[in-house]
Parts: structure tokens; C-alpha cells; sequence
């Protein structure tokens, strides 16, 4: 049946690991929220789930990257095979104990319609052993399907002990509907085998402005940098830090920088001759905040700091460190929006001649506001959600009495 006009939907939404699967659920959820419907939110304990501001919160322990001092060794790579490891990370244990929690929540509070990452494998199976319609949010901006053959094996047996028939085709990736927060450009509706629905970046919005932001778009410099390593491999970046603040301070320009989380901002020196006033270091500030004020984004190529300044028509300097952010680099380069530079060799002095370069060419500006035109032409959050709504679902029910977790320890 389709869903009647009215009836409020219980939607679970399940992210695998980190900040980075769960801000593209966020908006939806919000917006389900919005519309009446019933919202419980899985994913990894860490303190940004209780953060997010949801009641219904099911933490699950699920070990992710941490320091406390700095940040571990660089981890090395190969760029050619940075996409390989999706099985180690997404599969094994961490979909098997999703499988369980999630099918558990889908049963027990008789949900309506699963919501997740492209990557909450044991989450998608869990939906389809309990007859609940799954809607796949993609986690990676770019990529395509490059990693999917890797998976194929471990993706029949958590089906096996889910009891479900084989899917040879890896159908259930797709869910009963895929959605994008990218462009077609970015990665193309063939990736998909089922329907795909577009969704225009969505910032969550702040009631109160972060005092690092207002910092960032005040004082007398003419050129603002916002330089980010994001929320996973910021913790395992080696001196790359430093490096990138060494290379910008040498510029004219006001410098904002976020460590992310398990890294602390006193690790990260500015240098007393450069002075406290034209460079700040923060743990996190929310970088829609930052965006529309920044002429130049130095970034490690991850999805969300690449979508969030492309929308915003902000060029990059892209140091990948792993996983998506070589495709993404790729991506940019290829659309004249910025430059990739190899993180374990630049020196402060490419990088600085890099940032000078892009800084000085007007081309680099104009193809980033191109492809942020493209992404917000994208369809809105709302109509994303009303999509949702028209899915065929289980039959009606009543929902039991859910047990909510309002309060979290990290």
C-alpha cells in the first residue's frame, strides 16, 4: 500500500560510523520531524549522535578512530586501491551487530521505513529481513561504483545469515530508493540500479552563530582560508597540520582551522610571529558557517567538506588521505575547481605556492560557483521527503511503547 495522506510514518534512520554517514541523513530526518512523522535515530555512540538534538537515540558501540594528543602517524595508501577496504571497514563484525540492532529497532517499535547510509550494510539487510522498505542515502560525493566488486562475497554471506535469498546483482544497495546529495555530473544515475532522487546540500541550521565564524568573517583582510582535515583521518594525518598552517600563514589572509574531533586545537601551533589575531584553531565550527565567506578551502578531499564548499563556489586545495577523497580530488581537478596535492610529500612551500595560484586565477572561483549552481538547482529536502512518503509500506499498525536514550556518555 501507499502511505495516506496524514498518517504519521515511524522512519528509522541508521548510519554505520561517524559524522561523516551521518550528516547526509540529518536534513531528512529534521524534515521528517517537520512534516509529523516519527523519528528514531542508530548509529555509532559518540557525543555528536546526542548532540544531534533527537530524542529517540539508540547509541551502539562501534569503535571509532580517537586521540586524545595530536594526531597518530600518516597513514600511507595506494591511490589505486584507496577504495578496497570497504569490506574491512563497513562488513565483518560492524554489519553483523547492525543486522541485529537494527532489525531489533525495524521490529520492535514496527517502523515504516528504514533511512541509511550507502555504506550500513548490515542495516539495509535488516530492512529487507523485516519486510521494511529501505531508502539508501550515498555517503561518498563522487566515486561510482569503483569499490561494489569488492564487497560482493561478504555481501551474500550476511545475507545467508540473515536467511535471505542470494543477490548477485547487489539490488539491495539501491534500497526502494536511492538518494543522491550530488550532482549528475558527480556521480551519474547509472551508478544506480533502482530509482534515484537528487537532494540540494541542505546546512543544518544554528540558532546562535559560532564565535569562530563571526571571528572569520570579521577584520581587514581581504582573503579568508578555511583549512579542515575532517572528522576520521584528521586523527591519523601525521604533521600534515602543521604543514598546511605553515604553508597559509605566509599569506595575507585570515585562517580559520578545525581539527575535528579526538584532535586537540592546542596541538596545532599558529607561530607567535604570525600573532593570535589572523589565525584561530578550533575543534569544530559548522562549516556552512564558514563557506560563504571563504575564498579558498584547503581540505583532505572528503565528501562533505567538498560538496559543502562547491556549493558554496569556494575552490579547494585537495590533499587526499584515503577512502573517497582521491575520486573527489580527482573530481575537482578535472572540473578546473581546484588542485590535488600528494599529502605525505607537499611541502608548506608547494602548498603555498598552490593556494597562491588559485587564489590569483579567476577560473578556479568560476568553476566552483559553476558546479555550486548545479547543486543548488538540486531538489529540496522537502521534496525528497514527500518522495519518501509515497513509498509502499508495510501495512498500518499501531507502534509499541519505544524506549528512548536521552542521555549519552562519550
Amino acid at each position: 500500500m501507499t502511505t495516506s495522506p496524514g498518517r504519521p510514518l515511524h522512519i528509522v534512520f541508521s548510519f554505520p560510523r561517524g559524522r561523516g554517514h551521518l550528516a547526509p541523513l540529518l536534513p531528512i530526518a529534521r524534515q521528517a520531524e517537520a512534516a509529523g512523522h516519527h523519528t528514531a535515530l542508530i548509529g555509532a555512540r559518540e557525543p555528536v549522535l546526542e548532540q544531534t538534538g533527537f530524542t529517540r537515540l539508540c547509541p551502539r558501540d562501534i569503535q571509532l578512530p580517537s586521540s586524545t594528543d595530536g594526531t597518530g602517524a600518516m597513514r600511507s595508501f595506494d591511490s589505486k586501491r584507496v577504495l578496497q577496504k570497504v569490506e574491512e571497514v563497513f562488513l565483518g563484525t560492524a554489519a553483523y551487530g547492525a543486522l541485529i540492532d537494527v532489525h531489533q529497532l525495524l521490529t520492535d517499535w514496527a517502523a515504516d521505513i528504514l533511512v541509511c547510509s550507502e555504506f550500513d550494510f548490515g542495516a539495509m539487510t535488516a530492512a529487507e529481513e523485516a519486510g521494511v522498505p529501505c531508502v539508501v542515502v550515498t555517503a561518498f560525493a563522487t566515486a561510482s561504483n569503483s569499490w561494489k566488486d569488492s564487497i560482493r562475497v561478504p555481501i551474500q554471506q550476511l545475507r545467508f545469515a540473515a536467511g535471505l535469498a542470494p543477490d548477485p546483482h547487489l539490488a539491495m544497495l539501491d534500497g526502494a530508493l536511492t538518494v543522491v546529495p550530488a550532482t549528475a555530473s558527480m556521480r551519474p544515475d547509472t551508478d544506480f540500479q533502482g530509482p534515484v532522487m537528487r537532494l540540494r546540500p541542505t546546512p543544518l541550521e544554528t540558532t546562535t552563530p559560532h564565535p569562530a565564524a563571526e571571528w572569520f568573517r570579521d577584520g581587514d583582510e581581504t582573503i579568508r582560508i578555511y583549512v579542515t582535515l575532517g572528522t576520521e583521518f584528521n586523527t591519523s594525518s601525521g604533521d600534515l597540520f602543521s604543514r598546511l598552517l605553515q604553508a597559509v600563514a605566509e599569506l595575507p589572509a585570515r585562517i580559520l582551522v578545525t581539527t575535528g574531533p579526538w584532535v586537540d586545537p592546542g596541538t596545532i601551533e599558529p607561530g607567535e610571529r604570525h600573532g593570535p589575531s589572523r589565525i584561530r584553531v578550533e575543534q569544530y565550527v559548522p562549516q556552512a558557517e564558514l563557506m560563504q565567506h571563504a575564498d579558498l578551502v584547503v581540505n583532505h578531499g572528503g565528501s562533505g567538506s567538498v560538496v559543502g564548499a562547491l556549493h558554496a563556489g569556494v575552490p579547494m586545495v585537495v590533499l587526499p588521505l584515503g577512502a573517497d577523497q582521491v575520486p573527489n580530488g580527482d573530481f575537482i581537478e578535472a572540473a578546473g575547481a581546484g588542485a590535488v596535492l600528494i599529502a605525505e610529500t607537499a611541502t608548506p612551500t608547494e602548498i603555498r605556492t598552490t593556494a597562491r595560484h588559485i587564489l590569483s586565477t579567476p577560473g578556479y572561483r568560476s568553476a566552483a560557483r559553476a558546479i555550486g549552481g548545479q547543486l543548488s538547482s538540486l531538489p529540496t529536502v522537502g521534496e525528497v521527503m514527500t518522495a519518501i512518503e509515497g513509498l509502499p509500506t508495510s501495512s498500518g499498525h499501531q507502534s509499541p511503547a519505544f524506549e528512548v536514550t536521552e542521555t549519552m556518555q562519550p
